[in-house]
């Protein structure tokens, strides 16, 4: 499941890589401390890993670029999509935004006009990305660590995905799945490279059209947790077209 917060404000002035910020506001509207401390501090474990379960839209809204300042300007007002698999994480932030009815946003006061549920039907098979799809290697090179972000061309950014997928799903289930039936087929002219600066780390996605053949309940968990690595720091996050 996820939501869609409908916020205003005069303007929203923020960095151009503002996924940072976005995710500690987020973490800071879950009113429950223990719940908080979870997801912050440990998330859900699986094979040594930890997964937070969640993802973000970018910011959609009218805006202006101030290069020069490397500053982003939203205009009157912009939406988000939180996506998570966990309804309780969901709850949580929602009953703050009623709480206190806006948010600041690095000294921007942002109200929030409403916010909407959203049940997804997925029914069909063709995904745009609402924030970058990003999968990984790290590897040791003449004494230091190198990472390599794949595209979509390569095989290893599907098979990374699907690996990514099933240990996200185990360990939120508490199961062993080795494997999922999942094929993901980029639509090659909608493509385009993103390069996301994430607390002075350089983060390389890719935006575009999938076409994403799996079960609903793959398909169900891959909307809710998002694709691809990097998640919960804004990366992953797909609608049904």
């Amino acid at each position: 499941m996820r939501v869609e917060l409908n916020l205003e404000f005069d303007e929203l002035n923020l960095p151009i890589h503002y996924n940072h910020i976005m995710q500690a506001v987020i973490l800071k509207w879950i009113n429950d401390e223990k719940y908080a401390q979870f997801i912050h501090d440990k998330g859900y474990e699986f094979n040594n890993r930890r997964y937070k379960l969640y993802t973000f839209s970018r910011l959609e809204g009218k805006f202006r670029l101030d290069n020069k300042n490397k500053r982003i300007i939203f205009q009157d007002s912009a939406k988000l999509l939180i996506s998570s698999v966990d309804d309780e994480f969901l709850r949580y932030v929602v009953e703050n935004y009623i709480e206190n009815g806006s948010i600041n946003i690095i000294g921007n006061e942002v109200k929030v006009k409403n916010i909407r549920y959203i049940y997804p039907k997925l029914d069909g098979n063709v995904f745009v990305t609402k924030s970058p799809i990003t999968v990984y290697s790290t590897f040791e090179r003449d004494g230091s660590k190198k990472t390599y972000y794949y595209n979509p061309s390569e095989d290893e950014f599907e098979e990374l995905i699907k690996r990514n997928l099933v240990y996200k799903y185990n360990s939120y289930y508490d199961t062993n799945l080795k494997d999922i039936d999942i094929k993901i087929t980029p639509v090659k002219e909608t493509l385009n490279q993103s390069i996301v600066l994430y607390k002075g780390t350089v983060i390389k996605g890719w935006n575009g059209v999938f076409k994403i053949d799996a079960s609903k309940e793959i398909l169900e968990f891959a909307y809710g947790a998002g694709l691809g690595s990097k998640n919960s720091q804004g990366f992953g996050c797909i609608e049904e077209v």
